[in-house]
């Protein structure tokens, strides 16, 4: 047991020795394990011929990416106006047509009282429906 544990600290104690050449050598280049790489050409007016010039003098028309096809045209939208009223702080529904609606807006209000949308006013199927004195013009945005 003690020729054991005798050997033991032998090798613990010469352990540093041996990788000595391998610690000190890492930061000479003719002497490490890793050996460097060819350096690149230096690039014209590059002061460091060691590195590539990060901001070239003349980079070149930039790429242009390739559209392929053209875009599509944008919808041809067609717009219509509608007036509706609440005559006497009453309920009141206007008729419109529901073919190819895109949106239904408040355009312009006509009355003293607030047209305020979902509240005094709004659109549900082929119906505007204003309310408590709202009068307003409402634009049908179409297909």
């Amino acid at each position: 047991m003690k020729n054991i544990f005798m050997a033991f600290l032998l090798v613990c104690g010469l352990a540093p020795l041996a990788h000595a050449d391998i610690n000190d050598n890492m930061d000479n280049a003719e002497t490490s394990y890793i050996r460097p790489g060819p350096r690149p050409a230096p690039y014209p007016g590059n002061p460091n011929p060691g590195r590539p010039d990060p901001y070239p003098g003349n980079p070149g028309p930039r790429p242009r990416p390739n559209p392929g096809y053209p875009p599509p045209p944008p919808p041809a939208y067609r717009y219509e106006y509608l007036s509706c009223s609440s005559y006497n702080y009453r309920y009141n529904e206007c008729y419109f047509s529901p073919y190819g609606v895109a949106e239904v807006r408040i355009y312009s209000q006509h009355s003293y009282e607030a047209c305020i949308w979902g509240r005094t006013a709004g659109v549900y199927n082929d119906r505007i429906w204003v309310d408590r004195g709202c009068s307003a013009t409402f634009e049908i945005i179409r297909y």
